[in-house]
């Protein structure tokens, strides 16, 4: 009898040790988070250097991060409780721009976009979400234009000179002749001739009158 006792007020003590006031509370189920990675996508234009993202989240959430990501590949996965609204950011180069950012995967959806300055605002769902931003180089510049010699005979020198800029010309070497049919300081003759194709800036020599031969 003495032993069932006290077995039974060890049971007591158990219960009451587990379930009274100084007992620890249960701990707090962590709140349910989904994923997100930003991948470097090359547009039509292709690039290939390595771009920098931002992302920045509140305090709570894990703050401001950053990643350093190539063409053609993806950051790691960053966990972020669901609902967090994230604004992740491309570094833009210079020339360059962000023609499309999009997200595909998990539930995570994006709020805005503005693609001049490389920006979008994601809010966190379930899953895994990717985000990629597609990003065209430089215009290329356009080929110079080639230089073909105008008609400058009857002009003076700085009206030619002008005439052989604008044709993607310049002016060469200045030489002097006498001649019946123009006036003094008139261009006779270049060198080479009118109408004549050479390379974008290729210069163009010309001949002034000295007027009549005394």
């Amino acid at each position: 009898m003495r032993g069932s006792a006290a077995v039974t007020a060890l049971l007591l003590a158990c219960a009451f040790g587990a379930t009274g006031a100084g007992a620890a509370p249960p701990p707090k189920a962590s709140p349910p988070t989904g994923t997100l990675s930003v991948c470097n996508v090359s547009g039509a234009r292709p690039i290939t250097t390595v771009l920098t993202y931002t992302s920045a989240a509140p305090a709570s959430a894990g703050g401001t991060q950053t990643f350093q990501v190539a063409v053609g590949a993806c950051s790691g996965q960053v966990f972020y409780p669901q609902g967090t609204s994230v604004i992740v950011t491309e570094t833009v180069p210079a020339g360059s721009s962000v023609t499309a950012i999009t997200i595909g995967g998990g539930a995570s959806t994006i709020g805005s976009v503005n693609l001049a300055s490389g920006s979008a605002t994601v809010t966190i769902g379930s899953g895994q979400s990717v985000l990629s931003f597609t990003t065209s180089g430089p215009a290329a510049s356009p080929a110079p234009r080639a230089c073909k010699v105008p008609n400058v005979r009857g002009l003076g020198l700085r009206a030619a000179r002008t005439a052989l800029v604008k044709a993607s010309c310049t002016l060469g070497r200045v030489t002097h002749a006498y001649s019946r049919t123009f006036p003094l300081g008139r261009v006779t003759t270049t060198r080479p001739g009118r109408g004549l194709v050479l390379a974008h800036n290729a210069p163009v020599d010309v001949v002034l009158s000295r007027g009549p031969r005394p």
